[in-house]
């Protein structure tokens, strides 16, 4: 964090000098062509979407990035059908692909929202594998949105993360992440796997703050439907599809809408859901995970709602569990299909209904 940003190398040879090459490249184009798209979108030039953003669409190529793709409020970057590679260096800028304008006086949901992402193939480590150096790829993120409001992903691929996440949506207000498909993780062998979310709902809190205030703020009215999280053909599964691991006192994440999705071969939970309040976790299946569906509070937490998911080959860790660390009111588990049947409820749960169990 707060590294500055490096510019780009130059031509895809001289990058590669002192690096064998274990495959032939494709012939890159410089990510500063779509930074220049996105640009001309922040300058209110080009064609504008349904919802009134400006549209940043670049030619189609495989693009080499070597620092953030910078995006700003009332844009839409669409890349369909566009491949986009990193080769970041180990130091010097923020290790996300992808970071919305944030000044670094803002907190809350104050920076410029109204944000697109629609499409690509994007893959952080390919690049590294390809020149024989993987171990040299740094820990990233993909996509990291901050203290903004009003972003909708759709239609993503996201290959092969190292140790972060596919997506971090950190101090977001109404966020949708709809039909990405996010495949293959590289685990921090430092954390335990539930550090790996494909898509993280975080907050600013010191070394999370990408930008603005580092303030707590949390997440509110996200929306997680129909994506699919799985291995790819080189790596494993991520941790889990979403969850959190960062807190802040007296703080909670909320409104949040995890439906529909299809979690294959996690490593962790399919699902997790920590510290967040007024949550729904319907329609879901899950599949060949070390557990189901997981919701752990630290503070106090209102409504939780876990139906209609269908679980199965879950291993060590339970099918559908809460755990109230602070109390969690108004719970309603049923008409789940867990196989093999493990149901686990802990501390101070007041269920709405008689919960479901084997």
């Amino acid at each position: 964090m707060g590294h500055t940003r490096r510019a780009f190398l130059g031509a895809v040879g001289a990058m590669a000098v002192g690096a064998p090459l274990a495959h032939a490249l494709p012939n890159y184009v410089s990510g500063k062509v779509i930074q220049t798209a996105l640009n001309n979108a922040r300058d209110g030039k080009g064609p504008k979407d349904a919802a009134g953003r400006f549209v940043a669409k670049p030619g189609k190529a495989t693009y080499l990035l070597t620092e953030p793709l910078i995006i700003h409020g009332n844009t839409h970057l669409d890349v369909t059908g566009i491949r986009i590679v990193a080769r970041f260096p180990a130091t010097g800028v923020k290790k996300t692909m992808v970071l919305n304008a944030v000044a670094a006086s803002t907190g809350g949901y104050g920076a410029p929202g109204n944000i697109a992402i629609t499409g690509g193939s994007w893959d952080p480590t390919w690049d590294f594998f390809q020149r024989g150096v993987g171990h040299l790829a740094p820990p990233m993120n993909v996509i990291t949105l901050i203290h903004t409001k009003n972003v909708v992903l759709t239609g993503m691929t996201i290959y092969n993360t190292k140790h972060w996440h596919a997506i971090e949506l950190n101090a977001v207000q109404n966020g949708l992440v709809r039909n990405c498909s996010l495949l293959g993780w590289i685990a921090d062998p430092k954390q335990g796997l539930w550090h790996g979310e494909a898509v993280q709902v975080d907050l600013p809190n010191g070394v999370t703050a990408w930008a603005g205030k580092a303030d707590g703020t949390p997440c509110r009215t996200i929306v997680l439907r129909g994506n699919t999280c799985d291995k790819s053909g080189s790596q494993l599964g991520f941790g889990q599809l979403t969850g959190s691991h960062t807190s802040h006192p007296g703080v909670t994440h909320s409104d949040v809408l995890v439906e529909g999705n299809t979690v294959r071969n996690a490593r962790w939970d399919g699902i997790g859901a920590f510290n967040w309040q007024n949550v729904r976790i319907v329609n879901n299946t899950v599949t060949n995970c070390e557990g189901g569906i997981y919701v752990k509070s630290a503070e106090a937490n209102r409504t939780v709602v876990i139906t209609g998911n269908k679980i199965s080959g879950t291993r060590t860790r339970r099918g559908v569990g809460v755990l109230a660390v602070k109390p969690i009111s108004d719970v309603v588990v049923s008409g789940n299909t867990v196989t093999p049947c493990s149901f686990s409820y802990v501390g101070d749960i007041a269920h709405r209904s008689p919960p479901q169990q084997c």
